[in-house]
């Protein structure tokens, strides 16, 4: 199944610079990085292509593993020179529609960049989190890691 995005003619350029042809994906959610890069590179000409970077969306269909992927090529610091938060917000498009894959909750987009979790929202991320894959033990070691950092701040 996949899910449609809207992305930016910015984002655009972020994600097809980021994504190679070694990009696999995880070993769990596996991707063939050309038909992705097809992907990136067709909405890439068509929002680019002339050299004018063209206002507005283009859709593109995304299937999980290939959000997984883009995930990894995003960080909440990522800035443009227009938008502090433009990670921050690529990140919350790509999580919104990775959460909505997961549970099969649909896709609900704020007007606000601090968008409030509803009850579809939680128990989506509460069956996300029960995946085997989701996390892995990180959230059992937390309380260990502050203890850590708390030892290491204070020697």
């Amino acid at each position: 199944m996949s899910q449609v995005l809207e992305f930016s003619a910015e984002e655009v350029m972020v994600l097809t610079d980021r994504v190679t042809n070694a990009d696999y994906g995880t070993e769990d959610q596996r991707v063939t990085p050309y038909l992705l890069l097809l992907k990136l590179g067709s909405a890439y000409v068509e929002m680019l292509g002339n050299g004018v970077k063209r206002e507005g969306m283009l859709q593109i269909a995304l299937t999980e593993s290939e959000l997984w992927l883009l995930r990894s090529k995003v960080n909440s610091t990522d800035k443009t020179p227009n938008d502090s938060l433009f990670g921050v917000k690529l990140l919350t498009k790509l999580y919104s529609a990775l959460l909505a894959e997961s549970a099969e909750v649909p896709i609900e987009f704020g007007d606000s960049v601090g968008q409030q979790f509803g009850e579809l929202e939680r128990a989506a991320l509460a069956k996300w989190k029960e995946r085997p894959d989701a996390r892995d033990d990180a959230d059992e070691n937390d309380a260990d890691h502050r203890a850590d950092y708390g030892a290491d701040a204070a020697a």
